[in-house]
């Protein structure tokens, strides 16, 4: 590696030099914000009588498998400064060209263009350009070069050249002074030699003004160290196809895909760790992953854009993108493999979709807990592949599973649904939450459907409160001497809550009022509003009336699965280790699953000794080093795990030396045993416990 400073326009001055973004960078992402602070800097540098100002560093590899006689430079970090200041070059050139501006330097149009922007001889078409930026960027680069051909829109290389172009018009400083100005850029310039690891500089620079993102990591991890030749191939057949499947979102979509592989959600900011990690402990050929990672970007393009071929998917997946709980999507990543390899049929598919929305919504509605989600949907997949019969029953065992979930973890029944139904606060709602819970209201049963999440996203309807907010004297009167406790306790409950494009006319109308009113109740086409027609007044008998109805409608909307499967393998009781909604106090342990193997025990204590000897025989120096912390720690695993018998009230051998407190139950031993494991290579998705069974 060679390092020295160097004026930018110096680097870029040079017959036949090309500069080249290999496929493997990001996309051009500077916005006006950087272009703004970069010009802001240009007038300082001439307000300061022309001082120097350092831009930042561009780390270079010359392209030794280039097949043209230019000198070919391969950008490694530096793209964005560099591709930033060719637009302002650019732009200047085409300001001085087509607009009358003032200008002294002669010939500094022809000079820009012929001396940094293009290599005037060239005889190769695609090395006329000096920069080359990558596939999306460069085709909206080469446009900006041609006043003929219609520019691509939808780019931050238009953009920008727009910004400077237009910025250069104001005049606040000379043109000529603009580019003295450019000319006092200074860069730190670092020249790789052929034995340097161009992947780890690259990683420890990463100092473009935007940080990289993991998905950027990952990119570079993949294809940094192949020949230039076949980067350009896997960034063209693969990587631009799964950025363009997963709307440019990658890091969100390697999120997904890697809970999925490894039943563990890995960090956001530690995606690329975890990924190099999986990659490694797998030791995945790298073409074969991203062969894997474009077909899973299919399936999550049908996700989240709703676009796959079948209609009622796209339906189903629309409403379900309207509830916004991605946890989800680890498991409809699988389940659109597991349908793709043929093991549920289309309308089996979209039935499992419908039962996905029917539970997240219920348990919106009864107020359960999120945060066991994530757990239940990363597992669900695998739990799924547990049964031997899953190949013929797929469809039956996830209806199985799924309502047989306890705790925080369950469907909720039709009797708890409505009752939290009608009783819940509905108006505060997430936004899409409450317009999702309306359109399906007010649509459901009719073939005439009526936009409402597009007329509420207009506001030409709103939801209305049909007692208001504010009691008004008239209002006091209609609910009685109880007024104030019906007004607390179903304001925003779905009894009083309606649909109207009337709102404001409505405000704190009396009932009567609402309904008679040119546009009123009366008039209304909503199916919300047919019930309120039949009614001459409005209190608590009558809200609670209209929630039981419409409490009925939301049990049919968002169904129960009816479920006639019954366990045909040994009955056995699997349960996941982390299944916090099961309490496992007076039930009896035949086996635990780690990972692909099955180990038979007889006891709790049995299934402890049995792990921690598994994990012992996995990592005896990491054992050894947990044990040893006893000293040092006080918390549940060191309290209870020892070299030392004196150290326990009642202490069990778990091997040569060690034990474990015997004296606990069996909730603390499972969270003994959970602590334990998150410092292994084992993560707790991984161990299932299998119960004894009354039936055998």
């Amino acid at each position: 590696m060679k390092a020295q400073e160097e004026y930018l326009i110096r680097f870029l001055d040079g017959a036949n030099k090309n500069f080249v973004i290999p496929v493997y960078q990001r996309n051009y992402e500077w916005k006006k914000e950087q272009c703004e602070q970069l010009y802001n800097d240009l007038i300082s540098i001439v307000n300061d009588d022309y001082r120097t100002h350092f831009l930042g560093s561009v780390v270079h590899l010359y392209n030794q498998y280039g097949r043209s006689t230019n000198t070919e430079f391969l950008i490694i970090d530096g793209q964005q400064r560099l591709t930033t200041v060719t637009l302002l070059l650019l732009a200047i050139h085409n300001v001085i060209i087509q607009e009358s501006v003032h200008f002294e330097s002669p010939n500094l149009a022809e000079k820009i263009m012929e001396v940094y922007l293009i290599n005037k001889w060239s005889n190769e078409k695609e090395k006329k350009i000096r920069l080359k930026p990558i596939k999306d960027d460069q085709q909206a680069f080469i446009k900006l070069f041609d006043s003929a051909l219609q520019v691509i829109e939808d780019s931050n290389i238009t953009e920008n050249y727009r910004y400077f172009y237009n910025r250069i018009l104001k005049q606040e400083i000379t043109i000529d002074n603009l580019f003295r100005a450019i000319e006092h850029l200074m860069i730190v310039e670092i020249e790789l030699q052929p034995n340097d690891d161009p992947q780890l500089i690259f990683e420890s620079l990463n100092s473009t003004g935007l940080d990289l993102t993991e998905a950027d990591k990952v990119r570079n991890f993949i294809l940094m160290k192949k020949a230039i030749s076949e980067q350009e191939f896997l960034y063209n057949m693969y990587w631009n196809n799964i950025e363009k499947n997963t709307n440019y979102d990658v890091s969100s979509f390697i999120r997904h895909y890697l809970t999925l592989k490894e039943r563990k959600i890995p960090n956001i900011n530690k995606l690329f760790k975890e990924f190099k990690r999986y990659v490694s402990i797998k030791n995945i050929d790298l073409v074969e992953l991203l062969s894997e990672l474009l077909t899973f970007s299919k399936y999550y393009n049908y996700i989240i854009n709703a676009n796959s071929s079948n209609e009622k998917f796209n339906l189903v997946m629309k409403r379900l993108n309207n509830l916004e709980n991605y946890t989800v999507y680890p498991f409809l990543l699988e389940l659109y493999d597991d349908f793709s390899s043929g093991l549920l049929n289309e309308e089996e598919l979209v039935v499992v979709l419908g039962n996905i929305e029917s539970y997240v919504f219920r348990r919106l509605i009864c107020s359960i807990p999120t945060n066991t989600l994530n757990k239940t949907f990363m597992s669900l997949g695998r739990e799924i592949k547990r049964f031997d019969d899953y190949t013929e029953n797929y469809f039956s065992i996830f209806q199985y599973l799924i309502i047989k979930k306890e705790g925080n973890q369950r469907f909720p029944n039709d009797v708890e649904f409505k009752e939290a139904f009608k009783n819940r606060d509905v108006y505060n709602f997430k936004a899409k939450n409450k317009t999702y819970l309306f359109e399906r209201l007010e649509n459901y049963g009719h073939k005439e459907k009526v936009k409402v999440e597009e007329l509420i996203s207009e506001n030409t309807i709103n939801i209305e409160h049909i007692m208001p907010r504010k009691l008004t004297p008239q209002w006091i009167d209609e609910l009685g001497t109880q007024y104030q406790e019906i007004h607390d306790k179903y304001l925003h409950t779905i009894g009083n809550l309606t649909l109207t494009g009337y709102n404001s006319s409505m405000s704190n109308r009396t009932f009567k009022e609402k309904k008679e009113m040119n546009n009123g109740f009366d008039d209304s086409k909503l199916m919300l509003n047919k019930y309120l027609r039949a009614l001459n007044s409005w209190g608590e008998k009558e809200i609670l009336n209209r929630a039981e109805n419409l409490s009925i409608i939301a049990e049919e909307i968002w169904e129960y699965p009816i479920v006639n499967y019954e366990r045909k393998i040994d009955n056995e009781l699997i349960y996941s280790i982390v299944d916090e909604s099961k309490d496992f106090t007076g039930e009896k342990i035949e086996a635990y699953l780690l990972g692909d193997k099955k180990f038979e025990v007889d006891s709790w204590r049995d299934f402890s000794v049995s792990i921690i000897n598994v994990l012992n025989d996995h990592d005896s120096v990491k054992m050894r080093k947990i044990i040893q912390s006893r000293s040092q720690y006080n918390n549940l695993l060191t309290n209870n795990i020892s070299f030392n018998q004196i150290d326990l009230r009642k202490p069990i051998e778990i091997f040569h030396g060690a034990y474990i407190e015997g004296n606990t139950n069996t909730k603390t031993f499972l969270q003994i045993l959970k602590q334990l494991i998150e410092v292994f290579d084992y993560q707790e998705e991984e161990i299932f416990i299998v119960l004894k069974s009354d039936k055998k």
